[in-house]
């Protein structure tokens, strides 16, 4: 007679989200040992290409009643939300009662408890809060971690927050303003580059690669690292926009003029276009709760090495 050793179950991952984020976590989640990873996603045809022995894909529409959705992520043990800020209003909150109320079926069915990420990639929205009206997310968000605070041991429920500050591309991107390549582009003009900052100088702004918060994610799955029912801080850079305007005028090697977009002038700007969700958020990065030290940081404990901010400067100026 011969005897075999059981299979050890494979830990179920679900991923909420194929977007930059979710696309920058699958490989370090499907990395990990011994894990299978479900992506969920409204229309899974358009990912057919990401999956894997160790990844499929199963359709699931974050507008669907809680009683459909509950039973779908209570046979998870490990749910992460990379699905952006698209969602709509109160549709964190209502996740995050779902996920709660998944984790008391788990516990009733004795197959353990549910780690859950909600979506809190951003800024330290105990310390931002609502930006003083400007973001009824932003409150939400505050709303889902006291939430979880209170509800979610007594559910079965472990979460952690990686709180990551801005993400680094964002920095760049033309349409947020701060790194304006546009000018200078007429031939026979100098090459120059415009570098804004939000309310002064030296006001800073926590940055991180979505490629190192795939990595960072990866090492807190693999228990380097307290995290039960704890907010995380996660920084490839802290920095001031005086450093960033250096930062740009190195990676680029062109002239920088510097433009300072104060507080009276974002809150003039907003006025004369009340609606404009991007004017609200840089009034928001303008505030507090949007960078924190990078000593105090998660990979800073785990002796992690980041992306450099100029690296990421040089790969948009094309110099990489």
């Amino acid at each position: 007679m011969t005897s075999s050793t059981p299979t050890q179950k494979s830990t179920q991952i679900l991923l909420l989200g194929a977007g930059e984020l979710g696309l920058a976590l699958l490989p370090h989640l499907s990395s990990l040992p011994n894990t299978h990873v479900t992506i969920g996603v409204r229309f899974p045809q358009k990912y057919t290409h990401l999956a894997t022995p160790t990844i499929d894909l199963t359709t699931i529409d974050l507008t669907s009643p809680s009683p459909t959705l509950v039973p779908v992520f209570a046979g998870y043990e490990i749910l992460i939300s990379a699905t952006g800020f698209t969602s709509l209003p109160g549709s964190v909150t209502k996740l995050a009662h779902e996920v709660l109320e998944a984790g008391q079926s788990r516990q009733q069915q004795g197959e353990g408890g549910l780690w859950y990420f909600p979506w809190q990639w951003g800024v330290d929205y105990d310390v931002a809060g609502d930006g003083n009206g400007l973001m009824p997310l932003f409150g939400e968000q505050k709303h889902v971690r006291d939430l979880l605070r209170t509800e979610a041991e007594r559910c079965g429920v472990k979460w952690t927050v990686v709180s990551t500050g801005m993400f680094m591309s964002f920095l760049f991107e033309p349409f947020w303003g701060i790194v304006d390549r546009s000018q200078g582009t007429n031939e026979g003009e100098e090459k120059k580059v415009v570098v804004r900052c939000l309310r002064d100088w030296s006001h800073r702004v926590t940055v991180t690669d979505v490629v190192d918060i795939g990595r960072v994610v990866q090492r807190i799955l693999a228990g380097d690292v307290d995290a039960k029912n704890r907010v995380l801080y996660v920084a490839s850079a802290t920095i001031s926009y005086g450093e960033l305007a250096d930062v740009v005028g190195r990676a680029g090697g062109c002239k920088v003029v510097r433009d300072a977009w104060s507080l009276y002038a974002l809150e003039e700007e907003l006025k004369r276009d009340p609606e404009d969700g991007i004017k609200k958020y840089r009034l928001v990065f303008a505030g507090e709760g949007v960078w924190w030290e990078t000593q105090n940081t998660v990979n800073q404990e785990l002796g992690m090495e980041m992306t450099d901010i100029g690296t990421c400067a040089k790969k948009v100026f094309g110099m990489q």
